[in-house]
Order: C-alpha cells, then sequence, then structure tokens
C-alpha cells in the first residue's frame, strides 16, 4: 500500500490533427516570398513618413495662417489710432520696420554660415550621418564640434 503510488501515473500523448512534416513545395514558397520582416518595416517606416509629412504640412498651414493673421492685426492696429484707421503713411512704417528686422536676422544667419570652419564640420557631420546612415551615434564627436562651433557665433 505504501510502495505503490494510490492512483496510476497517466501519459497523455497529443497527436497533431494536420501534417507536421512540410513539402519542399510549401519550404520553396515561403522561400521566394517577398513578403518578410524587412519588407513589412519598409511599409511601416513609410507609412510613418507620409502621416509624420501630412502632419507637418497641416501644422505648417496652421502656422502660416496664424501668422497671416497675426501680421494683419499687428498692421492694423497701432497704439495710438484705432483699428478703423490706417494711414498709408502709418502702414508703410510698418513695412519698413518689419523689411529692417527681416534684414537683420538674414545678416545674422549669413555671418554664422559664412565662417570657414562652421561650414567644413557642417559637411563633415553630412558625410559622417550620410555614411553611418541608421547608425547616428557613430558621428557624436561631429555632433559636438558642430553644436560648439554653431553656438559660438
Amino acid at each position: 500500500m505504501g510502495s505503490q503510488p494510490s492512483k496510476p501515473a497517466e501519459t497523455k500523448v497529443f497527436t497533431p490533427k494536420t501534417q507536421v512534416d512540410f513539402t519542399s513545395t510549401l519550404l520553396a514558397q515561403l522561400e521566394q516570398s517577398t513578403e518578410g520582416d524587412y519588407t513589412r518595416q519598409q511599409l511601416a517606416n513609410r507609412y510613418l513618413e507620409q502621416r509624420v509629412s501630412e502632419k507637418l504640412s497641416q501644422l505648417e498651414e496652421e502656422t502660416l495662417k496664424k501668422f497671416e493673421d497675426k501680421l494683419n492685426t499687428s498692421l492694423l492696429s497701432e497704439d495710438g489710432h484705432s483699428n478703423n484707421e490706417l494711414s498709408s503713411k502709418a502702414l508703410s512704417e510698418k513695412v519698413t520696420h518689419l523689411n529692417e528686422r527681416l534684414a537683420k536676422i538674414k545678416e545674422n544667419q549669413a555671418i554664422k554660415l559664412s565662417n570657414d570652419s562652421l561650414k567644413q564640420c557642417k559637411e563633415a557631420l553630412a558625410n559622417c550621418l550620410r555614411d553611418n546612415e541608421g547608425k547616428p551615434l557613430n558621428c557624436f564627436e561631429e555632433v559636438q564640434n558642430f553644436k560648439k562651433l554653431a553656438f559660438e557665433h
């Protein structure tokens, strides 16, 4: 009584109801299939790029509308005058002021980009990123050099 188990041990064997052996035609078909992890990844990347570009264009349109509205309201409203009165002199002064500000911004950008060492650093960074596509961490030193030169000016 104590030396043998009270219930006999059951051994369960599962037999598949489908064929387990893969035929050579099935294996050949799987090998020749163009769809795989890589192609699914590429399709997913293209879908994401398309969605991002759509969102960016939508944001760009919204920003342009806001800019135009702000520009219109800033041109039409003046500290000393009401919104209904707009003289050509005040308008031309505001346009001149905005043109001067734009010219200053363009000059500052031109000075930054005119520096030869900054141009060389920018080219080195671009080449490194092109050579190491998908591995941006390989270009860490170039990025740091570019940041240092860009923020000096």
